[in-house]
C-alpha cells in the first residue's frame, strides 16, 4: 500500500516503515482484548511546499533540509512504539502520526498508510488509510479507506464441468470508504466476505463479484451511510496456465438500489416487509391464498413469494404438518399497524384460538419490516379486541426457525438480520444439517387434490398422458375426443391400487409439423372431460390433479374453472394472456421451454444454440426469462414448474446432452424450482434405439426414466404408461438411494 508520488506537488515519501507495538492494535484477528503484541508497516507521503525541493538542493547541506526522513522515522517510531502507550485502534494511530510531518513547515498535506499484517484470521492483512492536513491548527482528515487485502478461500466457480466439482482457491480484495468509522470493525466485515464467497456457487466471477457487491452493501456498515463505496477484485490463480485473471469493480449505494436499507424517515412503501405465512388445518394451500387475497384487499401490494415449504409441526408435535412460506409485500402501514390487519385477516380466514403452538387455519407473522427492530408490548400482554399483545420483529428466535429461514432464503438470502448481524444464508447454513430435511417444498395443489410433497434428492412423480386427440404422435384417435369414450378410457388408468399421481389432459397435438385444432374444438375435447372427472364416483379419479396441456390462455382460464390444477405450457407462457391467466388462476404451472411453432421449431434456426454457449446453457437463459416473466406479471414463486421440451426446438444430440446435464440446468438463478421432464416415445428415442412406431420405444422410455430417477433433480416424469414408468422409478431409487 505505497503511495505513488504526486501529480501536483513534490513529496518525500517514507516507504515499509516497520514498527512493533507492544500493546497492539485492535480488533486483533481473535478479537482479544486487550489486543496482543503486534507489527505494523506504516507508508507515508508528505506533500511539500513550492520551492521546497529548490530550497534544499540550493543549500545542500543537512541544515538545509525541508524535510530530514531519517529524523521524522525515528520521531514516529518513538511516538508509537512506546511501552506505555495504548492505542484505541488504527485511525487514532494515524491521526497521532501525521502531526509529526505536519508539525514541518516544508509539508502541506501528509498521506499515511498502515499495514496491519497479524489483524486476519483468512486475509494478508487490514490496511487502513486517509490525507491529513492543517487548518486554522487543526488537524483535518479525509479520503479515509480501509482494504482487506488478499481474503484466501475456496468455492465452487466456473462453467465447466470440471470445475463444478470440487472447490477452486479464490483471492478477494475489498476496500471500503465513507462509512461509520466509529461502527466500522475490519474482521466483522472480513468475516461477512469469507462466509458469503466460501457459501457461494456461481459460474463465472463476473456474477459473483456482482452479488458479493449487492451483499455487502445491504450490511448495516454500507447500507445506512449515504456516500459509502466499494471496490472489490477478486482473482482465480488456477484459471489459467500462465497469468493471473482478475475483476475488479467500483461500487457505490446507487449501484445496488434494491440491496440498501431505508434510512427511519423513509415512508414504510420503501422498506422491504416479510410476512410468513403457514396453516396445517383444512386445505391448506387454499387458506394461505385466502389470507393473500384479504391483504391485498386491504391495500398491500404483493411483490415475490417463496417456494411452499410441508414442516413437521415443532414444540407440539401431535397435530398434521404445517405448510409454510413467506410472501413480500408493499404497504403504507407501520408495523402496529400491519399487525392489526394481519390479526383481522387470521379471524376472517377461520382462525380460532386453540393453545400456544397449537393447529391453525392460517398464521401470518410479521418477520422483517426494513432493517427497523420493533418492540411493542412485552410477550405475553394480554391481547386487545384485534388479537394484539405484542410485537417483536424481527422475532428472537428467527435463527433457529427453519420453517421461516428456508423460504426466506429464496427470495432475500442477503438481507441482514438487524441484531444477529447476519445475513439469512448465513443463518440457516448454521442449522444442523439433517437427512432428509425436515422441510420439503411441495407442489401446492388444492381444491380437491392434494399437495405433493417433493423430496431430496428427488423421486419423481409420474404424470400420466391422455391426449383426447385425433392426430397425437403415438395414441392419437378420433374416438378420444368424445368425452364418454374419453372418460372409460380415463377410468381404466385408475383401476387397481397403481393409479397416476398427475393426470395430463391435451386437446390439441403439438408435434413437430401438427396443424392446430380451433379453440372451439380444443374447449370440447377438454373442458367436458374435465367436469366429467371431477365429478367422477372414483375417489382417486376424482381427487386426483389434473393438468391441462395447452398454450391458449382461453382454454386454459376455463378449464381451470373446470377443476383443473395445473397449466401445462409448451410455450412457457408466451403466448398472448396466458400468464395474466396462470397468475389469476393460482394454480402451478409449467414453463416449458420451446421455440417456434410446430411448423418450425425443428429448423436450423430454432435449433442453433451456438451464440448461447450451448444448448444447456442456451435453454438454462431462456428459462430463466421465462420465469422472470412469469413472476413480473403475477405468477407465484411456489406455482412454477421447469420443463427443458425435449423434443422441441432440440436436434437429437441435443436432447441428449440436456438429459446427460439436466442437473446444470437447475443452478444459478433457477437452483430449487421443481423439474419436470417429458420425453415419452419421442422422436429422439426412437431414433436412439432405432424403434420406427412410437409405442415400440419402451424400453428407451425405462431408459430415459431411469436416468432422470437417478439424477435427482426430476420431481415429476410425463409418460404414456404409468405403471411401466412407476416400476422403473422404484427400482431406480432403490439402486440410488441404497
Amino acid at each position: 500500500m505505497s503511495f505513488p508520488p504526486s501529480l501536483d506537488s513534490d513529496s518525500v515519501n517514507l516507504s515499509s516503515l516497520s514498527i512493533h507495538l507492544p500493546n497492539g492494535l485492535g480488533p486483533s484477528a481473535f478479537n482479544l482484548s486487550p489486543p496482543p503484541p503486534c507489527p505494523i508497516i506504516l507508508n507515508i507521503s508528505m506533500s511539500l511546499r513550492d520551492g521546497s525541493i529548490l530550497d534544499t538542493a540550493t543549500g545542500d547541506s543537512m541544515s538545509g533540509l525541508g524535510v530530514n526522513y531519517s529524523a521524522v522515522s525515528k520521531a514516529i517510531y518513538a511516538l508509537i512504539s512506546s511501552p506505555e502507550k495504548v492505542w484505541n485502534g488504527p485511525w487514532e494511530l494515524l491521526r497521532k502520526v501525521s502531526t509529526i510531518p505536519l508539525g514541518l513547515t516544508d509539508v502541506d498535506r501528509v498521506k499515511i498508510g498502515v499495514i496491519m499484517p497479524k489483524a486476519l484470521l483468512h486475509a494478508d492483512s487490514a490496511r487502513y488509510k486517509a490525507t491529513y492536513s492543517l487548518k486554522e491548527k487543526e488537524v483535518v482528515v479525509e479520503n479515509r479507506r480501509c482494504e482487506i487485502k488478499d481474503i484466501k478461500l475456496e468455492c465452487i466457480i466456473g462453467l465447466h464441468p470440471h470445475e463444478r466439482e470440487e472447490k477452486q482457491r479464490l483471492e478477494v480484495d475489498v476496500e471500503v470508504g465513507d462509512v461509520d468509522w466509529d461502527e466500522w470493525g475490519h474482521k466483522d466485515f472480513a468475516d461477512q466476505v469469507y462466509e458469503f464467497v466460501s457459501n457461494s456457487s456461481y459460474g463465472t466471477i463476473e456474477s459473483l463479484i456482482y452479488s458479493l457487491g449487492s451483499h455487502l452493501f445491504s450490511l448495516p456498515i454500507l447500507s445506512t451511510s449515504p456516500s459509502s463505496s466499494l471496490s472489490i477484485t477478486i482473482r482465480k490463480p488456477s484459471a489459467i496456465p500462465f497469468a493471473v485473471p482478475s475483476i475488479t469493480i467500483h461500487r457505490t449505494k446507487s449501484n445496488y438500489p434494491l440491496s440498501t436499507s431505508s434510512s427511519s424517515s423513509s415512508s414504510s412503501a420503501d422498506k422491504r416487509i416479510f410476512i410468513a405465512v403457514g396453516s396445517n388445518i383444512g386445505d391448506r394451500v387454499d387458506n394461505i391464498q385466502k389470507a393473500i387475497n384479504e391483504l391485498q384487499n386491504h391495500g398491500c401490494q404483493l411483490k415475490n413469494t417463496s417456494r411452499l415449504y410441508e414442516s413437521e409441526p415443532m414444540y407440539v408435535e401431535d397435530q398434521d404438518r404445517f405448510v409454510n412460506g413467506v410472501i413480500e409485500i408493499s404497504t403504507t402501514l407501520s408495523p402496529l399497524d400491519l399487525l392489526r390487519l394481519l390479526k383481522r385477516t387470521e379471524k376472517s380466514v377461520g382462525r380460532t384460538k386453540t393453545f400456544t403452538n397449537g393447529p391453525r387455519v392460517i398464521d401470518l407473522d410479521l418477520i422483517f419490516y426494513g432493517t427497523e427492530q420493533v418492540k411493542i408490548g412485552e410477550r405475553g400482554d394480554e391481547p386487545d379486541e384485534d388479537g394484539v399483545g405484542w410485537l417483536e420483529c424481527p422475532h428472537r428466535s428467527l435463527g433457529q426457525r427453519e420453517f421461516v429461514l428456508r423460504p426466506l432464503a429464496d427470495i432475500a438470502p442477503n438481507i441482514v438480520h438487524p441484531s444477529l448481524r447476519q445475513t439469512i444464508h448465513q443463518l440457516l447454513s448454521r442449522l444442523p444439517q439433517i437427512t432428509p430435511p425436515p422441510l420439503q417444498p411441495i407442489v401446492p395443489f388444492s381444491g380437491p387434490s392434494k399437495p405433493l410433497r417433493l423430496s431430496t434428492p428427488s423421486t419423481p412423480y409420474i404424470m400420466s398422458i391422455f391426449n383426447a386427440t385425433p392426430d397425437s404422435f403415438s395414441d392419437g384417435d378420433p374416438a378420444r375426443t368424445d368425452p364418454s369414450y374419453a372418460l372409460e378410457a380415463v377410468e381404466k388408468l385408475f383401476e387397481g391400487d397403481d393409479h397416476p399421481d398427475i393426470l395430463d389432459i391435451g386437446g390439441m397435438s403439438t408435434r413437430p409439423g401438427s396443424d392446430p385444432c380451433t379453440e372451439e374444438e380444443e374447449f370440447n375435447r377438454v373442458i367436458p372431460l374435465i367436469q366429467a372427472i371431477r365429478s367422477s364416483s372414483n375417489d382417486h379419479l376424482r381427487q386426483v390433479p389434473i393438468s391441462v396441456d395447452t398454450y391458449r390462455a382461453s382454454v386454459a382460464k376455463k378449464a381451470v374453472e373446470a377443476g383443473a390444477s395445473l397449466i401445462n405450457d409448451v410455450r412457457g407462457g408466451s403466448e398472448p394472456g396466458m400468464l395474466e391467466v396462470m397468475a389469476e388462476s393460482n394454480v402451478p404451472v409449467v414453463l416449458m421451454h420451446s421455440r417456434g411453432d410446430s411448423k418450425n421449431m425443428n429448423s436450423a434456426e430454432m435449433t442453433d444454440y451456438a451464440s448461447c454457449g450451448g444448448v444447456v446453457e442456451g435453454v438454462k437463459q431462456e428459462l430463466n426469462n421465462l420465469v422472470n416473466k412469469a413472476i413480473q406479471s403475477g405468477v407465484k414463486r411456489w406455482n412454477i414448474i421447469l420443463d427443458p421440451g425435449l423434443g422441441f426446438a432440440k436436434t437429437h444430440q441435443d436432447n441428449l446432452v440436456l438429459l446427460k446435464d439436466l442437473n446444470k440446468l437447475l443452478e444459478g438463478d433457477l437452483k430449487g424450482y421443481p423439474m419436470l421432464v417429458g420425453g415419452s416415445r419421442k422422436g429422439f428415442i426412437g431414433k436412439t434405439i432405432n424403434k420406427a412406431k412410437p409405442t415400440e420405444r419402451s424400453f428407451g422410455d425405462a431408459a430415459l426414466n431411469a436416468h432422470c430417477a437417478l439424477s435427482g433433480v426430476v420431481d415429476l416424469l410425463r409418460v404414456h404408461c404409468h405403471a411401466e414408468a412407476r416400476d422403473t422409478v422404484k427400482m431406480s431409487i432403490a439402486v440410488r438411494d441404497a
